[in-house]
């Protein structure tokens, strides 16, 4: 199998310290910044516990690059991590919060030679001004795609109300990345199983929204409108048949909406994964590793293992690696570059 192909990773996370380091010392939003033991920041939202600690890799854009390079991966899309988000402020912090927020991406990500991009992020209280967000960062800081938590503190994507997102999304050709809180609504499934908040509940959270989506018809509204699943989609790939027998109506079929969803590979199965290019194509398929979801690197195979292992040909694996995300998100690098 050739691996010399340069790839870029659609799926990781950071969070910049400046940014972190401005928001101690101006209370933005009346937010706290302490410091954590052994390192790092631990951020509190008025009214609400203290976050988990950001530290380490995810504080990190310098080291990653490094990683990188032994994975065979030339960029990394980078979405701050989806606790620091903000949506627990109100709408008119919460706007300024993002703009901060994705000013200091795009300065932490900016001595790369393009090698890091950042996803932008959104406050999505009050969608039209998420919108008028969206199409900053687009048009100002040179962003290409943006990522969104699944579940709000109010309000649920699938509502009409937020066609005016979509609508900006679709028209700037931005895609959409949906990912899940540790703390989304499955999470109260696991009172006395706190691991599996992380393991199951996003993932089933990441369906249940998928599905709402599809079901509220988004994609018949907007249909250049591209939306991105991490985790190999959570469950939604592999309960089609379901999906079709409780919702499928007029020869109209759920599931083929799945097909229009973009998928990360961040599920480190071959079955899985073999399964999913049945499903939908390897064309909608994209290498991803959730790096930096915690401050520490987790050991494991190489990013292309569970792919590798699939036995697809080589020009299935370059897209998948790399062509659908340079398109989809359009990475593509200057002449000077590396």
């Amino acid at each position: 199998m050739n691996t010399s192909i340069d790839g870029i990773d659609i799926h990781a996370h950071g969070v910049p310290k400046q940014f972190l380091e401005e928001v101690k010392r101006t209370r933005l939003g009346g937010v706290e910044v302490a410091a954590a033991d052994g390192g790092g920041c631990i951020v509190t939202f008025p009214g609400c516990a203290p976050l988990r600690p950001a530290a380490g890799i995810m504080l990190d854009f310098t080291k990653r690059l490094g990683w990188l390079d032994g994975q065979g991966m030339q960029q990394q899309l980078i979405g701050p991590w989806l606790d620091v988000h903000g949506q627990e402020l109100p709408p008119a912090d919460g706007q300024e919060w993002v703009r901060q927020l994705n000013n200091a991406m795009a300065e932490s990500i900016s001595g790369s030679g393009r090698r890091l991009v950042a996803h932008a992020s959104l406050h999505l209280a009050e969608p039209q001004a998420a919108a008028r967000e969206l199409e900053r960062c687009a048009t100002k800081l040179g962003m290409t795609g943006c990522m969104i938590a699944t579940n709000l503190p109010r309000g649920e994507l699938h509502e009409n109300r937020y066609d005016a997102l979509w609508e900006a999304a679709q028209s700037l050709g931005i895609p959409v990345v949906l990912h899940p809180m540790m703390d989304g609504p499955a999470a109260c499934m696991f009172q006395q199983l706190p691991r599996f908040k992380n393991l199951y509940g996003r993932t089933i959270d990441t369906t249940i929204v998928a599905v709402q989506l599809i079901l509220a018809g988004v994609f018949d509204r907007f249909p250049r409108l591209r939306l991105v699943l991490v985790h190999g989609g959570g469950f939604l790939p592999y309960q089609t048949g379901r999906l079709d027998r409780e919702f499928g109506k007029d020869g109209k079929l759920p599931s083929d909406h799945v097909k229009r969803f973009y998928y990360d590979t961040v599920f480190m199965s071959t079955p899985a994964l073999q399964m999913l290019f049945s499903l939908v194509g390897t064309g909608q398929v994209m290498i991803g590793s959730d790096y930096a979801a915690g401050p520490v690197e987790r050991p494991g195979p190489k990013l292309t293992a569970a792919l590798d292992a699939t036995g697809i040909g080589a020009a299935a694996r370059k897209g998948i690696v790399r062509d659908t995300a340079e398109t989809l998100f359009r990475t593509a690098r200057s002449a000077g570059g590396r």
